[in-house]
């Protein structure tokens, strides 16, 4: 309590305190030995106090002020009568069970080729979940970047890793991977004849466009986002061959990134693709997760994610692209595109009932939920309910806040430092 010893501004206390051991607002820091120079009431309250400064008065408490966005844009503030930040209300579609995208006959049967490729080679690998569920992963995307991956894993791997925009670095195949067994390649080439016999629309493409065209979201500006650069590409072509006029982005990593109008592509730097958006000259973007940070869309007024990414903490790095400060409309539409039956389908039904409940908790959606993917693309729908169920139900800062706890209160004048603070201030929270 003593160092640093609280201003008389924070409360009446600690203006008596100061009084008493004869401390000017300037000095921070009181002897330890003055403790005892203290008459009888004024060492019932240091008592008193010290039952709750740890919680109260400590200077990190001082200095770090945790405020959500649902209390900034519910809260007024009394000089200017505005809450402190706009609220941007969201609207969500495609969540109810009937909204899922329904697969024709030949494509559910792709699918389910797909989960007993990845079944296979479940049984034979000690690989991570990310590797055994790889295809599933791109197929859920969408049709033509499940294709895509069926082929390379029948030719050559080397493009895998690059393929994948939303890589974490954790995928490498490894050596034993490299080579499919004959069953699995069997597998792979079932996959592609079912595909390749109905060489049809992804029914994914058709919602796009009723969206765009009949809702009227291209109106308000909108940006697509999909974990994969194939199913950028395949879909910025199939909305410029409906929409040739339109001048479409396509916002991605590696050197991808450009606009396609009437079927022509144009290679475009990332900057001038935002600076066009800003200028209100693109009101149709299609990125890849690299456009998920860092990037302000105030201008576009609504979201399709074409996929939901296993990282379930990338969907609302997506939604930030145009719920922030500066967006013009009251409300934002986001569209959450899944196929009907699929994995993703399987988890938002485990996860639908919670989600709510748990980025109110957490601010955003843990990392730890993309356990519950993995397990139930491979079937362990028990061990996804045991992930579910094991998330607290406190804030973690709650949790660790909310009771004092025995310290070593010797070293608090090393902790508390000028340096030790601003070292302990700039480290990022975990």
């Amino acid at each position: 309590m003593r160092n640093p010893l609280p201003p008389a501004s924070e409360s009446n206390d600690f203006l008596l305190m100061r009084r008493a051991l004869r401390l000017r607002e300037e000095d921070c820091v009181a002897s330890p030995e003055s403790l005892w120079s203290l008459s009888q009431p004024d060492l019932a309250r240091v008592r008193r106090v010290g039952k709750v400064f740890v919680e109260q008065h400590n200077p990190f408490i001082r200095h770090i002020v945790r405020r959500t966005r649902e209390f900034l844009e519910n809260t007024t503030d009394p000089e200017t009568g505005e809450p402190y930040l706009k609220p941007v209300r969201v609207e969500l579609f495609g969540e109810g069970d009937e909204e899922a995208v329904k697969l024709p006959p030949y494509l559910m049967d792709a699918y389910h080729k797909a989960e007993e490729f990845c079944e296979l080679l479940g049984h034979r690998m000690q690989a991570s979940g990310f590797l055994k569920t790889l295809l599933l992963r791109r197929i859920g995307s969408s049709i033509e970047a499940g294709m895509n991956t069926a082929q390379k894993l029948l030719g050559e791997w080397q493009d895998l890793d690059e393929e994948d925009d939303d890589s974490d670095g954790d995928d490498q195949t490894p050596d034993s991977a490299r080579s499919l067994t004959s069953a699995e390649r069997q597998k792979l080439k079932e996959l592609l004849d079912s595909l390749e016999a109905n060489r049809e629309r992804d029914p994914k493409f058709e919602v796009v466009r009723d969206v765009l065209r009949n809702r009227g979201w291209l109106n308000l500006g909108c940006i697509i986002f999909s974990q994969y650069f194939d199913s950028v590409w395949w879909l910025a072509n199939l909305l410029s061959a409906e929409l040739p006029a339109e001048l479409i982005g396509i916002y991605a990593g590696s050197q991808k990134s450009g606009v396609i109008q009437h079927g022509e592509y144009a290679r475009k730097d990332r900057e001038d693709l935002k600076a066009m958006v800003r200028r209100h000259e693109i009101r149709l973007l299609l990125g890849t997760d690299a456009a998920s940070e860092g990037l302000n869309l105030q201008s576009l007024g609504t979201l399709i994610n074409l996929d939901l990414p296993w990282n379930p903490t990338r969907l609302e790095q997506r939604k930030g692209r145009i719920q922030r400060i500066g967006q013009l409309r009251d409300t934002v539409y986001v569209y959450n595109m899944r196929y009907k039956d699929s994995v993703e389908d399987r988890v938002h039904q485990l996860l639908s009932s919670r989600l709510q409940s748990i980025y109110q908790l957490f601010g955003q959606i843990p990392d730890v939920l993309e356990d519950v993917w993995i397990d139930v693309a491979l079937g362990k729908i028990e061990s996804a309910k045991r992930t579910i169920n094991a998330l607290p139900e406190q804030h973690p800062f709650e949790i660790k806040y909310d009771r004092i706890e025995k310290v070593p209160w010797e070293s608090c004048t090393k902790v508390l430092e000028n340096t030790s603070r601003r070292d302990a201030l700039m480290k990022g929270w975990q």
